[in-house]
């Protein structure tokens, strides 16, 4: 039987909680890493009504879109609502795991579920991606190849869909083994003249610590001379959001009415500019009143998110950008679906259910 652990590693390859935004709270919130797992529950919120389809399921890790504990908790009276929510969890065994900006900003998360569900050609973040180092290490001639393939497995060397992505010279590096060492090559007291290749490669920044870990596991010096340099460019396939084009361009009514067989909500709302026909889109999942400008300013000419207010519509209608508001739980709701899909996927042999919320919350009338 599968262990929280073990799932958590599973749903972190699609959405590294390195890429949450600093303000945010995500991973295992709620029970332990070794609890086995009987099922899964997906839901966008953790209400009393999701803990007791939970608790009918049988499933006990429930993975949420929005963290339960957001501010830090000043009690834990169980008398409370939601001191209630927390015991009903704990005296059930059920575990809560969290992915939130994380799944959003991830190269195949939210909103690049989104851009394909709209089929959107060469889909781009909005905002900046993470940030990469250069990683640049000596290695003795003959365990180069050792060195590369350790720090590749831990996510250094990756360029897109290419792995293994480095650049290679050799050179004589040199060292005096003082008492107390150890030294691999040469001898105590007498400097060494080593044939070393020098090896550079690009990590992501949030993967330093796992790849230098692997770096000096697989190097054979006892000292290991590497250095780290800042990058000016950043990722394309993660960030907020996404830009890309329409298969073809499109009437406006007939993109509203694409919307709509998307995201089945009745109270959609658009405004911002006026336009007859569409062809460059751009979409962000939750809250983006705040990316009106990055949206317009990356090529936009229709952004759909949600939370938009009475000012955000009125700077569209400046700025010359079109909106489109399906609501934040219908956007956000669709990756759910991906998420069952991603896990369906990962267990395909495992006695494991895997079931959405049917409880899932519409803070509207």
């Amino acid at each position: 039987m599968l262990t929280v652990r073990e799932i958590a590693a599973v749903l972190e390859k699609l959405a590294p909680v390195e890429l949450a935004e600093e303000w945010d709270n995500v991973g295992l919130l709620v029970g332990r890493f070794e609890e086995k797992v009987n099922g899964i529950l997906l839901s966008l919120d953790l209400t009393p009504e999701t803990v007791e389809e939970a608790k009918t399921l049988s499933s006990n890790l429930i993975i949420t879109h929005h963290p339960p504990i957001f501010r830090p908790l000043k009690n834990l009276r169980l008398d409370q609502p939601q001191g209630h929510l927390w015991e009903e969890l704990i005296k059930n065994g059920i575990s809560v795991y969290t992915l939130h900006t994380n799944y959003d900003r991830s190269a195949g998360g939210l909103n690049q579920y989104l851009a394909e569900l709209f089929h959107l050609v060469g889909p781009q973040p909005i905002t900046e991606g993470e940030t990469y180092l250069k990683l640049v290490v000596f290695i003795p001639r003959g365990y180069e190849d050792v060195v590369m393939e350790a720090i590749t497995a831990a996510g250094a060397g990756w360029i897109g869909n290419y792995s293994h992505c480095t650049f290679q010279t050799g050179g004589t590096g040199t060292f005096l083994p003082r008492e107390g060492t150890d030294p691999f090559l040469g001898k105590i007291g007498s400097i060494e003249r080593a044939d070393e290749v020098r090896l550079e490669t690009i990590i992501p920044a949030r993967t330093k610590g796992k790849v230098i870990r692997a770096l000096l596991t697989a190097h054979p010096y006892e000292e290991v001379a590497f250095d780290l340099y800042p990058l000016a460019q950043q990722s394309k396939t993660t960030g907020l959001g996404r830009i890309g084009a329409l298969p073809a361009e499109m009437t406006w009514n007939d993109f509203i009415n694409s919307v709509k067989e998307i995201f089945p909500w009745p109270h959609l709302r658009c405004g911002g500019f006026r336009r007859e026909r569409v062809r460059n889109v751009a979409l962000l999942g939750g809250s983006g009143g705040k990316y009106l400008q990055k949206a317009k300013a990356v090529g936009a000419e229709v952004l759909i998110t949600s939370d938009l207010g009475y000012h955000d519509f009125m700077l569209g209608k400046e700025i010359g950008l079109s909106l489109v508001d399906p609501g934040h739980h219908v956007m956000e709701a669709k990756g759910l679906n991906q998420l069952k899909e991603y896990l369906s996927r990962e267990y395909a042999g495992e006695d494991l259910s895997i079931s959405i919320s049917k409880t899932q919350v519409n803070p509207y009338f």
